[in-house]
């Protein structure tokens, strides 16, 4: 499967303001969520938004606005953003720090989506413990489920100590991967 390119240049617009953003604070913002679980499975489950996790409000607002993004007061819901050439696809600020400060920042990956435009994705293994922690508080939301068995099958290389401590810390079940615990 592949990204669709309405999502790919939504991305890049994206990435245009996480590179402002950077460029302001000297911090990198973070996608997260159904975003980063749309990008690490090359689109096998699309959302309709991005998830981000920023630690300076009005910098990230700035670097928003400053390529193009308006506050959504739509269909997106409010205190978001939207870009005129990209309406599909609304951007949220994730409050709270990055996974709650259990997560290790270090293990993010920076990519390029186009000239001017980066994204930083969690690693998978920070994915997977947070869809399925999303599954368990959700009240059993398979689609959760089925996105953290979806980025074990294609992980290669998972920190398994470091996926099953991710997985417990965010109230999931490694069981649910056919991993134990000790």
């Amino acid at each position: 499967m592949a990204l669709p390119n309405d999502y790919l240049a939504a991305l890049g617009a994206v990435g245009e303001a996480f590179a402002a953003y950077e460029v302001a604070t000297g911090r990198v913002a973070i996608l997260v969520g159904g975003s980063a679980a749309a990008i690490h499975t090359q689109g096998e489950f699309m959302t309709g938004d991005f998830d981000v996790i920023a630690g300076d409000d009005i910098a990230l607002d700035d670097a928003m606005r400053a390529v193009g993004f308006e506050h959504d007061k739509g269909p997106h819901g409010s205190g978001g953003w939207f870009h005129p050439a990209h309406p599909r696809y609304g951007v949220e600020q994730v409050s709270g720090r990055y996974f709650d400060g259990r997560a290790d920042r270090g293990r993010c990956m920076k990519f390029n989506v186009r000239d001017g435009s980066q994204v930083v994705l969690p690693p998978i293994e920070d994915m997977i413990a947070d869809r399925l922690g999303q599954y368990e508080v959700s009240g059993y939301d398979t689609a959760m489920l089925e996105q953290a068995k979806a980025l074990f099958t294609i992980a290669q290389g998972l920190d398994t100590k470091y996926l099953i401590r991710r997985i417990v810390e965010e109230s999931g079940n490694p069981a649910h991967l056919g991993l134990s615990k000790g």
